[in-house]
């Protein structure tokens, strides 16, 4: 049986793999309040969220996510236009090529979707190999019109003539206490994923229990909303990045016990440390 597509709604929100019993959290151990995730859609939606949920043997295993894009939670600049906001196939492993297969067919699902109603749709590709990558969007007819490594923004347009969209300009700047033998942590999540939700807890576990805790300056920012992620724009444009003294780290790269002492050593090394 082939996988089925149904519209994205308040009945079948339970269906989606990223929230709470969805197929991408199972067997996984995850720490926070997950059914923010849940909540986050349920918001998105009565903005005007749209997205197609699939089914695989009766089996809900992916989503696709599009927006208008004055209301779509990145800071696009695409008026008549829309945003690709997410697209995820579960049950698979990373390098597995099955899942971009099945996202390709979801998005073109969303493409013929949003067809009618928009001028365009506008996307967020990473220079990756299956982190919603470039190459896949562009074998869909998406072209790059800006790149700010390892982003790009891409553009699929469904009339002649119509503007290209263009990102905002970055809004924040992280801090750096390091003078003050501080270590500041500005920390951004957002509730629209599983896994930012986990970081970003954690993030507070391991401060709180850090020995030096007064050392420490931890700032986290949510960007759920188009507001919030206008304002809360870096470069390059992402809705979780961390910044270590304004250093830009990523989170994924430290697994175990070893966010907890990277976060120790930079502690240890700042000014008026003992161990400096």
């Amino acid at each position: 049986m082939p996988v089925q597509y149904r519209p994205l709604n308040e009945a079948n929100l339970t269906d989606l793999v990223c929230c709470p019993g969805g197929l991408e959290l199972a067997g996984k151990e995850f720490t926070g309040r997950l059914n923010r995730v849940t909540e986050w859609h349920q918001a998105r939606l009565r903005e005007g969220m749209r997205g197609l949920v699939a089914y695989d043997q009766k089996t809900p295993r992916g989503f696709v996510e599009y927006a208008p894009a004055d209301v779509a939670p990145f800071p696009i600049e695409a008026p008549g236009a829309c945003v690709l906001l997410c697209f995820h196939w579960a049950g698979t492993q990373p390098e597995d090529p099955q899942h971009l297969a099945e996202e390709r067919r979801m998005i073109e699902a969303a493409i013929a979707d949003a067809h009618q109603e928009f001028t365009g749709m506008a996307a967020l590709g990473w220079n990756h190999p299956t982190h919603y990558p470039i190459v896949l969007l562009c074998e869909l007819a998406f072209r790059e019109v800006a790149r700010d490594e390892p982003i790009a923004l891409l553009w699929l347009p469904f009339r002649d003539g119509v503007e290209e969209p263009t990102l905002a300009r970055p809004q924040f700047r992280p801090r750096d206490l390091r003078a003050r033998g501080v270590l500041a942590i500005d920390q951004a999540w957002s509730a629209r994923c599983p896994y930012s939700v986990h970081f970003a807890e954690r993030m507070r576990n391991v401060v709180s229990a850090h020995p030096d805790r007064e050392r420490i300056d931890l700032r986290q920012y949510r960007i759920d909303t188009r507001g919030e992620a206008e304002r809360l724009a870096a470069s390059p444009w992402d809705w979780g990045w961390t910044y270590l003294n304004g250093e830009e780290i990523s989170l994924f790269q430290y697994g175990g016990d070893t966010w907890r002492e990277e976060i120790a050593r930079r502690v240890a090394s700042l000014p008026g440390s003992s161990a400096a």
